[in-house]
């Protein structure tokens, strides 16, 4: 899936924990983000810093790939 912005990987991430069967409470103590945070960044409300989505990917299994648009 090619996500263009933020408010899309917030849904990945909604989607994915849904799919694993993880509540926003597990996750976010899995990976130290505050639950109201969590829930605001997966309904696209609010953007993280980059290594946030990192954590959230690697707690999911959600591999990020980087390529160029040229």
């Amino acid at each position: 899936m090619k996500i263009t912005v933020e408010a899309e990987l917030g849904q990945v991430v909604r989607d994915r924990r849904n799919a694993v069967g993880m509540t926003q409470e597990d996750l976010a103590s899995l990976t130290g983000i505050p639950q109201a945070n969590l829930s605001k960044i997966e309904r696209g409300a609010a953007t993280a810093k980059f290594d946030t989505y990192l954590r959230l990917c690697q707690a999911l299994g959600i591999d990020l790939l980087a390529e160029g648009r040229g």
